[in-house]
Protein backbone atom coordinates (compact mmCIF):
# COMPACT_ATOMS: atom_id res chain seq x y z
CA UNK A 1 0.00 0.00 0.00
CA UNK A 2 1.48 3.39 -0.67
CA UNK A 3 0.38 6.88 -0.08
CA UNK A 4 -2.15 8.92 -2.87
CA UNK A 5 -0.03 10.95 -4.95
CA UNK A 6 -0.76 14.43 -2.95
CA UNK A 7 -0.05 12.57 0.26
CA UNK A 8 3.00 14.16 1.97
CA UNK A 9 4.39 13.50 5.11
CA UNK A 10 4.21 16.44 7.65
CA UNK A 11 7.46 18.05 8.33
CA UNK A 12 9.38 20.84 8.89
CA UNK A 13 11.69 20.94 6.20
CA UNK A 14 8.94 20.49 3.74
CA UNK A 15 6.35 22.18 5.44
CA UNK A 16 7.66 25.36 7.46
CA UNK A 17 5.52 28.16 5.24
CA UNK A 18 2.43 25.94 5.03
CA UNK A 19 -1.17 27.17 6.42
CA UNK A 20 -4.28 25.65 6.65
CA UNK A 21 -7.06 28.16 5.74
CA UNK A 22 -10.15 27.62 8.63
CA UNK A 23 -13.46 25.54 6.76
CA UNK A 24 -16.15 25.99 9.06
CA UNK A 25 -18.66 24.47 6.01
CA UNK A 26 -16.54 21.90 4.87
CA UNK A 27 -16.53 22.45 1.90
CA UNK A 28 -14.81 19.67 0.78
CA UNK A 29 -17.89 17.26 1.55
CA UNK A 30 -20.84 18.85 0.19
CA UNK A 31 -21.13 15.96 -2.39
CA UNK A 32 -20.70 13.61 0.44
CA UNK A 33 -23.70 11.21 1.18
CA UNK A 34 -22.08 8.89 3.20
CA UNK A 35 -19.22 9.21 6.30
CA UNK A 36 -17.67 7.01 8.55
CA UNK A 37 -19.01 7.02 11.99
CA UNK A 38 -16.77 5.79 15.02
CA UNK A 39 -17.71 4.25 17.77
CA UNK A 40 -15.95 6.85 19.93
CA UNK A 41 -17.96 9.70 18.77
CA UNK A 42 -21.23 7.89 18.28
CA UNK A 43 -23.22 9.67 21.03
CA UNK A 44 -22.90 13.30 19.18
CA UNK A 45 -23.26 11.24 15.64
CA UNK A 46 -26.56 9.25 16.85
CA UNK A 47 -27.97 13.25 17.36
CA UNK A 48 -27.61 14.23 14.24
CA UNK A 49 -27.10 11.64 11.51
CA UNK A 50 -29.18 8.38 11.00
CA UNK A 51 -26.85 5.53 11.47
CA UNK A 52 -26.71 2.58 9.08
CA UNK A 53 -24.18 -0.24 8.56
CA UNK A 54 -23.33 -1.03 4.52
CA UNK A 55 -21.38 -3.63 2.94
CA UNK A 56 -17.77 -2.73 1.98
CA UNK A 57 -17.98 -3.51 -2.18
CA UNK A 58 -14.34 -4.06 -2.02
CA UNK A 59 -14.24 -6.52 1.16
CA UNK A 60 -17.51 -7.39 1.63
CA UNK A 61 -17.09 -6.19 5.45
CA UNK A 62 -19.85 -4.43 7.04
CA UNK A 63 -19.09 -0.08 7.64
CA UNK A 64 -20.51 1.58 10.27
CA UNK A 65 -21.97 5.12 8.43
CA UNK A 66 -23.36 8.78 8.91
CA UNK A 67 -26.19 9.14 6.31
CA UNK A 68 -26.19 13.08 5.27
CA UNK A 69 -28.43 12.45 2.07
CA UNK A 70 -30.27 10.13 0.45
CA UNK A 71 -29.03 10.16 -2.85
CA UNK A 72 -25.35 9.68 -3.90
CA UNK A 73 -23.88 12.77 -4.14
CA UNK A 74 -26.14 14.97 -2.25
CA UNK A 75 -25.06 15.80 1.59
CA UNK A 76 -27.95 17.98 3.03
CA UNK A 77 -26.12 19.30 6.20
CA UNK A 78 -23.75 21.10 3.62
CA UNK A 79 -24.60 24.81 3.02
CA UNK A 80 -22.77 27.87 2.04
CA UNK A 81 -23.10 29.68 5.02
CA UNK A 82 -22.26 26.75 7.55
CA UNK A 83 -22.96 22.96 8.45
CA UNK A 84 -26.45 22.54 9.13
CA UNK A 85 -25.83 20.45 12.30
CA UNK A 86 -23.92 20.25 15.70
CA UNK A 87 -22.05 18.32 15.21
CA UNK A 88 -19.32 16.90 12.46
CA UNK A 89 -17.97 13.68 12.04
CA UNK A 90 -14.32 13.22 12.31
CA UNK A 91 -13.32 12.11 9.15
CA UNK A 92 -14.78 15.03 7.67
CA UNK A 93 -13.17 17.39 10.08
CA UNK A 94 -9.19 16.07 10.00
CA UNK A 95 -9.08 17.41 6.53
CA UNK A 96 -6.46 18.30 4.56
CA UNK A 97 -4.77 16.22 7.30
CA UNK A 98 -4.98 12.24 6.92
CA UNK A 99 -3.03 9.24 8.83
CA UNK A 100 -0.60 7.87 6.11
CA UNK A 101 2.44 6.02 5.56
CA UNK A 102 5.51 7.90 6.73
CA UNK A 103 7.33 8.58 3.17
CA UNK A 104 10.79 9.45 5.00
CA UNK A 105 11.25 5.62 5.72
CA UNK A 106 11.65 2.93 3.20
CA UNK A 107 8.78 1.91 1.12
CA UNK A 108 9.48 -1.45 3.13
CA UNK A 109 8.78 -0.36 6.77
CA UNK A 110 5.41 1.05 7.10
CA UNK A 111 5.42 3.53 9.72
CA UNK A 112 2.37 5.84 10.10
CA UNK A 113 2.29 9.95 10.58
CA UNK A 114 0.53 12.75 10.10
CA UNK A 115 0.18 13.35 6.64
CA UNK A 116 -1.49 16.31 4.36
CA UNK A 117 -3.37 16.29 1.15
CA UNK A 118 -1.32 19.32 -1.11
CA UNK A 119 -4.57 18.89 -3.47
CA UNK A 120 -6.93 20.27 -0.88
CA UNK A 121 -7.78 23.91 -1.35
CA UNK A 122 -7.50 24.69 2.04
CA UNK A 123 -4.01 24.65 2.06
CA UNK A 124 -2.14 28.24 1.47
CA UNK A 125 1.24 29.32 2.34
CA UNK A 126 -0.72 33.26 2.52
CA UNK A 127 -4.11 32.68 4.56
CA UNK A 128 -4.88 30.17 7.47
CA UNK A 129 -3.01 28.90 10.14
CA UNK A 130 0.61 28.32 10.61
CA UNK A 131 2.10 24.26 11.09
CA UNK A 132 5.28 25.41 12.53
CA UNK A 133 6.74 28.01 14.34
CA UNK A 134 9.14 30.37 13.09
CA UNK A 135 11.97 27.82 15.04
CA UNK A 136 10.29 24.80 13.53
CA UNK A 137 8.04 23.47 16.19
CA UNK A 138 4.27 22.32 15.50
CA UNK A 139 1.90 24.90 16.33
CA UNK A 140 -1.15 24.17 18.53
CA UNK A 141 -3.17 24.28 15.62
CA UNK A 142 -0.86 20.95 14.57
CA UNK A 143 -0.79 19.24 17.81
CA UNK A 144 -4.81 18.96 17.96
CA UNK A 145 -5.04 18.01 14.36
CA UNK A 146 -2.20 15.29 15.11
CA UNK A 147 -4.57 14.31 18.32
CA UNK A 148 -7.62 14.16 16.03
CA UNK A 149 -5.67 11.45 13.65
CA UNK A 150 -4.64 9.34 16.60
CA UNK A 151 -8.42 9.70 17.83
CA UNK A 152 -9.89 8.57 14.41
CA UNK A 153 -7.36 5.66 14.00
CA UNK A 154 -8.17 4.53 17.94
CA UNK A 155 -11.68 4.58 16.48
CA UNK A 156 -11.66 2.45 13.77
CA UNK A 157 -10.35 0.12 15.11
CA UNK A 158 -13.00 -0.18 18.04
CA UNK A 159 -15.78 -0.19 15.26
CA UNK A 160 -14.15 -2.49 13.57
CA UNK A 161 -14.30 -5.08 16.38
CA UNK A 162 -17.84 -3.18 17.70
CA UNK A 163 -18.86 -4.32 13.78
CA UNK A 164 -17.37 -7.73 13.97
CA UNK A 165 -19.02 -8.98 17.16
CA UNK A 166 -22.19 -7.86 15.41
CA UNK A 167 -21.69 -9.93 12.31
CA UNK A 168 -20.50 -12.73 14.56
CA UNK A 169 -24.01 -12.53 16.65
CA UNK A 170 -26.38 -12.26 13.73
CA UNK A 171 -27.62 -8.74 14.90
CA UNK A 172 -27.62 -6.73 12.23
CA UNK A 173 -31.23 -6.89 9.18
CA UNK A 174 -32.02 -5.03 6.12
CA UNK A 175 -33.71 -1.69 6.09
CA UNK A 176 -35.12 -0.30 3.14
CA UNK A 177 -36.42 3.79 3.80
CA UNK A 178 -39.35 4.60 1.72
CA UNK A 179 -39.90 7.78 0.60
CA UNK A 180 -42.76 9.36 -0.64
CA UNK A 181 -42.88 12.00 -3.33
CA UNK A 182 -45.60 14.78 -3.98
CA UNK A 183 -46.91 13.55 -6.67
CA UNK A 184 -47.26 10.29 -5.20
CA UNK A 185 -44.13 7.74 -6.62
CA UNK A 186 -42.53 5.97 -3.79
CA UNK A 187 -38.64 5.46 -3.92
CA UNK A 188 -36.70 3.37 -1.81
CA UNK A 189 -33.33 3.76 -0.25
CA UNK A 190 -31.68 -0.21 0.44
CA UNK A 191 -28.31 -1.88 0.65
CA UNK A 192 -28.61 -0.61 4.62
CA UNK A 193 -28.57 -2.60 7.33
CA UNK A 194 -29.23 -1.98 11.08
CA UNK A 195 -29.31 -3.40 14.69
CA UNK A 196 -32.18 -5.66 15.59
CA UNK A 197 -34.15 -4.90 18.00
CA UNK A 198 -35.85 -8.91 18.37
CA UNK A 199 -32.23 -10.24 18.11
CA UNK A 200 -30.69 -8.22 20.69
CA UNK A 201 -34.04 -8.74 23.09
CA UNK A 202 -33.68 -12.39 22.33
CA UNK A 203 -29.54 -13.25 22.99
CA UNK A 204 -28.90 -16.15 25.42
CA UNK A 205 -27.50 -14.35 28.92
CA UNK A 206 -23.40 -14.95 28.40
CA UNK A 207 -24.20 -13.52 25.29
CA UNK A 208 -25.58 -10.55 26.04
CA UNK A 209 -23.76 -10.61 29.32
CA UNK A 210 -20.48 -10.76 26.96
CA UNK A 211 -22.24 -7.19 24.93
CA UNK A 212 -22.37 -5.57 28.49
CA UNK A 213 -19.11 -6.17 29.18
CA UNK A 214 -17.66 -4.95 26.15
CA UNK A 215 -19.50 -1.46 26.66
CA UNK A 216 -21.74 -2.16 23.17
CA UNK A 217 -25.19 -2.26 24.72
CA UNK A 218 -25.24 1.77 24.72
CA UNK A 219 -24.26 1.58 20.93
CA UNK A 220 -26.64 -0.49 19.47
CA UNK A 221 -29.45 1.64 21.10
CA UNK A 222 -27.77 4.75 20.11
CA UNK A 223 -27.63 3.22 16.48
CA UNK A 224 -31.25 2.54 16.74
CA UNK A 225 -32.56 5.83 18.19
CA UNK A 226 -30.69 7.07 15.42
CA UNK A 227 -32.64 6.73 13.02
CA UNK A 228 -35.13 9.14 13.65
CA UNK A 229 -32.34 11.37 12.70
CA UNK A 230 -33.98 10.30 8.71
CA UNK A 231 -36.36 13.00 9.61
CA UNK A 232 -33.95 15.89 10.40
CA UNK A 233 -32.45 14.97 6.44
CA UNK A 234 -35.79 15.12 5.25
CA UNK A 235 -36.26 18.43 6.67
CA UNK A 236 -33.22 19.95 5.48
CA UNK A 237 -32.95 18.52 1.92
CA UNK A 238 -36.91 19.89 1.70
CA UNK A 239 -35.62 23.82 3.37
CA UNK A 240 -33.39 23.28 -0.18
CA UNK A 241 -36.63 23.33 -2.57
CA UNK A 242 -35.60 20.33 -4.50
CA UNK A 243 -37.53 17.42 -5.15
CA UNK A 244 -38.91 17.28 -2.13
CA UNK A 245 -40.55 14.60 -0.10
CA UNK A 246 -43.48 14.32 1.69
CA UNK A 247 -43.28 11.24 3.87
CA UNK A 248 -41.09 8.79 4.88
CA UNK A 249 -40.83 5.53 6.41
CA UNK A 250 -38.65 2.91 7.75
CA UNK A 251 -39.44 -0.98 7.15
CA UNK A 252 -37.36 -3.55 8.93
CA UNK A 253 -37.90 -7.45 8.81
CA UNK A 254 -41.56 -8.16 9.67
CA UNK A 255 -40.70 -9.24 13.48
CA UNK A 256 -38.29 -5.95 13.74
CA UNK A 257 -40.67 -3.32 12.67
CA UNK A 258 -43.15 -2.63 14.45
CA UNK A 259 -41.94 0.00 17.23
CA UNK A 260 -40.03 1.81 14.67
CA UNK A 261 -42.44 1.36 11.59
CA UNK A 262 -45.21 3.04 13.74
CA UNK A 263 -43.17 5.88 15.22
CA UNK A 264 -41.28 6.93 11.75
CA UNK A 265 -44.70 6.65 10.22
CA UNK A 266 -46.51 8.97 12.95
CA UNK A 267 -43.56 11.46 12.60
CA UNK A 268 -42.47 11.21 8.92
CA UNK A 269 -44.95 13.83 7.81
CA UNK A 270 -42.26 16.30 6.19
CA UNK A 271 -43.94 19.35 3.92
CA UNK A 272 -41.67 20.87 1.54
CA UNK A 273 -41.63 24.85 1.99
Amino acid sequence: MKNHENVETVNASRHAKLRVKPNPNMEHAKDLHLAAAMLNELSPCSSNFPLVFIQNQENQRMRLVAMMGIRVGENVFYDAEGWAGTYIPLVIQQHPFVLGFDDRIQENEKVLASCLDRSSSYISEDDGIALFTETGEETDFLKSRNQMLSTIFEGEKLTEQFTRKMVELDLLVPLEVVLQQPNGDMRRVTGLQTVSERKLRDLAPAQLEELHKLDYLPACYLILGSLFQLHRIVRLRNQKGDDPIVAIRVELEPQDAAPQQMAAQQEGQAQAN
